[in-house]
C-alpha cells in the first residue's frame, strides 16, 4: 500500500526546493528514495522512460480526485502539486534521508533522472554488478543517452551511495 502522506510530502518538499514535479520526476525521485532503504509502497518495474510504478501514479491520481493533490495538464507534462496543505498540517512528515534524496536530485531535469534512475535499476537487476550498467542501460534506451551521459550517470550514483564502484 502507497505511503500517500509520504507522498503528498514529497510533492510538497519538491515544490518548495524548485517547482511542482512532473509526473516523470516524482516517478524517479520516489524510485531513488525507495532505492535508500524508506519503503513507500511503490512496487517498480521497468517502463519505456525507465522505472515506473503504476501504485504511485493511481496513488496521485487518487490523491487528486480527493483534491489533495492537483495535477496541472500542459502539453509537454503533468504537473503535480499539493491543493489541500491542511493534510501537511495535521501530519508533519518529515525523514532526513528522504529530504537528502530531494535535496540532491529535485533540480534535475525528467531526463536526467530517467538516466539516473535506469542506470540504478539495472544496477539492481543485474545484483549489483556494476560492469553491466552501461550495457544495460544501452539495451533499455538505444542510442537515447551517451556512453558519457551513462558513465557520469554511474559516477553519480557512486558518489552518492547508491552503487558500489
Amino acid at each position: 500500500m502507497v505511503n500517500n502522506h509520504a507522498i503528498v510530502n514529497i510533492v510538497n518538499r519538491i515544490t518548495k526546493e524548485n517547482a511542482p514535479p512532473c509526473k516523470k520526476t516524482l516517478q524517479k525521485i520516489v524510485f531513488l528514495i525507495q532505492a535508500k532503504q524508506i519503503d513507500l509502497g511503490c512496487d517498480y518495474g521497468i517502463h519505456f522512460y525507465g522505472p515506473y510504478s503504476a501504485d504511485l501514479d493511481f496513488a496521485v491520481r487518487e490523491l487528486s480526485d480527493e483534491g489533495i493533490l492537483q495535477i496541472h495538464y500542459t502539453p509537454m507534462e503533468h504537473l503535480i502539486s499539493v491543493a489541500d496543505t491542511s493534510v501537511l498540517e495535521r501530519e508533519p512528515y518529515n525523514d532526513a534521508i528522504v529530504n537528502e534524496v530531494i535535496d540532491e536530485f529535485a533540480k534535475d531535469s525528467p531526463s536526467e533522472l530517467e538516466l539516473l534512475a535506469t542506470s540504478l535499476y539495472v544496477y539492481l537487476q543485474a545484483k549489483k554488478d556494476v560492469s553491466a550498467v552501461k550495457l544495460g542501460v544501452i539495451k533499455i534506451k538505444g542510442n537515447k543517452y551517451s556512453e558519457k551521459r551513462i558513465d557520469s550517470a554511474i559516477d553519480r550514483l557512486a558518489r552518492t551511495g547508491y552503487i558500489a564502484k
